[in-house]
Protein backbone atom coordinates (compact mmCIF):
# COMPACT_ATOMS: atom_id res chain seq x y z
CA UNK A 1 0.00 0.00 0.00
CA UNK A 2 1.23 3.58 -0.65
CA UNK A 3 1.57 5.74 2.05
CA UNK A 4 -0.99 8.09 1.50
CA UNK A 5 -1.41 11.72 3.49
CA UNK A 6 -3.65 14.46 3.94
CA UNK A 7 -3.52 18.38 4.85
CA UNK A 8 -5.60 20.80 6.35
CA UNK A 9 -5.19 24.12 5.83
CA UNK A 10 -7.00 27.18 7.68
CA UNK A 11 -6.94 31.10 6.70
CA UNK A 12 -5.22 32.67 9.28
CA UNK A 13 -6.53 36.39 8.35
CA UNK A 14 -9.54 35.62 10.11
CA UNK A 15 -8.09 35.64 13.39
CA UNK A 16 -10.17 32.54 15.27
CA UNK A 17 -9.49 31.90 18.51
CA UNK A 18 -8.53 28.54 19.30
CA UNK A 19 -11.76 26.96 19.73
CA UNK A 20 -12.50 27.92 16.50
CA UNK A 21 -9.48 27.03 14.70
CA UNK A 22 -10.06 23.67 16.40
CA UNK A 23 -13.83 23.59 14.88
CA UNK A 24 -13.13 24.49 11.31
CA UNK A 25 -10.05 22.04 11.16
CA UNK A 26 -12.17 18.89 12.77
CA UNK A 27 -15.21 19.51 10.53
CA UNK A 28 -12.43 19.72 6.93
CA UNK A 29 -10.85 16.71 8.30
CA UNK A 30 -14.45 15.04 8.71
CA UNK A 31 -15.48 16.27 4.96
CA UNK A 32 -13.33 13.55 3.58
CA UNK A 33 -15.72 10.62 5.12
CA UNK A 34 -18.65 12.78 4.95
CA UNK A 35 -18.70 13.76 1.34
CA UNK A 36 -17.60 9.90 0.39
CA UNK A 37 -20.87 9.14 2.21
CA UNK A 38 -23.08 6.72 -0.14
CA UNK A 39 -26.25 6.12 2.23
CA UNK A 40 -29.91 6.94 0.52
CA UNK A 41 -30.81 6.65 4.27
CA UNK A 42 -30.99 9.27 7.31
CA UNK A 43 -28.67 7.83 10.62
CA UNK A 44 -26.79 5.62 8.07
CA UNK A 45 -23.38 6.35 6.97
CA UNK A 46 -21.77 3.90 4.00
CA UNK A 47 -18.67 5.27 3.19
CA UNK A 48 -17.06 4.45 -0.10
CA UNK A 49 -13.43 4.41 0.28
CA UNK A 50 -10.32 2.94 -1.48
CA UNK A 51 -8.53 0.50 -0.21
CA UNK A 52 -5.86 2.47 0.20
CA UNK A 53 -7.91 5.30 1.78
CA UNK A 54 -9.56 2.70 3.85
CA UNK A 55 -5.75 1.79 4.69
CA UNK A 56 -4.72 5.23 5.87
CA UNK A 57 -7.79 5.95 7.98
CA UNK A 58 -7.63 2.83 9.87
CA UNK A 59 -3.94 2.80 10.05
CA UNK A 60 -1.22 5.34 11.60
CA UNK A 61 -2.17 8.07 9.05
CA UNK A 62 -0.11 11.36 8.05
CA UNK A 63 -1.98 14.95 8.58
CA UNK A 64 -0.88 18.32 8.53
CA UNK A 65 -2.40 20.86 10.01
CA UNK A 66 -1.23 24.36 8.17
CA UNK A 67 -2.11 28.23 7.76
CA UNK A 68 -2.79 30.17 4.97
CA UNK A 69 -2.24 33.80 4.83
CA UNK A 70 -5.67 35.02 3.13
CA UNK A 71 -8.60 34.03 1.13
CA UNK A 72 -6.51 34.30 -1.86
CA UNK A 73 -3.93 32.32 -0.90
CA UNK A 74 -6.42 29.17 0.31
CA UNK A 75 -8.38 29.62 -3.06
CA UNK A 76 -5.00 29.66 -4.93
CA UNK A 77 -4.36 26.33 -3.01
CA UNK A 78 -7.90 24.84 -3.85
CA UNK A 79 -7.59 25.34 -7.69
CA UNK A 80 -4.29 23.56 -7.79
CA UNK A 81 -5.14 20.84 -5.96
CA UNK A 82 -8.19 20.50 -8.66
CA UNK A 83 -6.23 20.62 -11.46
CA UNK A 84 -3.69 18.20 -9.90
CA UNK A 85 -6.79 15.84 -9.60
CA UNK A 86 -6.54 15.85 -5.69
CA UNK A 87 -9.78 16.00 -3.90
CA UNK A 88 -10.72 18.86 -1.80
CA UNK A 89 -13.27 19.29 1.22
CA UNK A 90 -13.83 23.21 2.10
CA UNK A 91 -15.54 24.60 4.97
CA UNK A 92 -17.68 27.46 4.60
CA UNK A 93 -18.99 29.65 6.89
CA UNK A 94 -21.73 32.81 6.61
CA UNK A 95 -20.13 36.00 7.12
CA UNK A 96 -22.59 38.85 6.88
CA UNK A 97 -24.18 38.14 3.56
CA UNK A 98 -21.04 36.25 2.22
CA UNK A 99 -20.33 33.01 2.57
CA UNK A 100 -16.58 32.53 3.03
CA UNK A 101 -13.74 29.38 2.99
CA UNK A 102 -12.41 29.29 6.20
CA UNK A 103 -10.68 26.08 5.81
CA UNK A 104 -9.98 22.85 3.33
CA UNK A 105 -8.59 19.53 3.35
CA UNK A 106 -6.77 18.16 1.01
CA UNK A 107 -6.71 14.35 0.41
CA UNK A 108 -5.57 11.91 1.09
CA UNK A 109 -3.51 11.76 -1.35
CA UNK A 110 0.13 11.06 -2.46
CA UNK A 111 2.03 12.57 -0.05
CA UNK A 112 4.48 14.09 -2.62
CA UNK A 113 1.79 15.90 -4.55
CA UNK A 114 0.03 17.22 -1.23
CA UNK A 115 3.89 18.54 -0.19
CA UNK A 116 3.92 20.38 -3.41
CA UNK A 117 0.39 22.24 -3.26
CA UNK A 118 1.79 23.03 0.79
CA UNK A 119 5.24 24.18 0.36
CA UNK A 120 5.70 27.07 2.20
CA UNK A 121 3.22 27.01 4.78
CA UNK A 122 3.64 26.95 8.49
CA UNK A 123 2.44 24.65 10.79
CA UNK A 124 -0.57 26.16 12.87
Amino acid sequence: MPELKQAIIIRKDLNLNKRQVANQVAQASLKFIIENNEADMGGKLVVSLSSDEAAWLTGSFSQDILGARSKDQLEDIMLRAEILGIEVYPVFVQKSENIETTCLALGPDDPEIINKLIHGLKPL
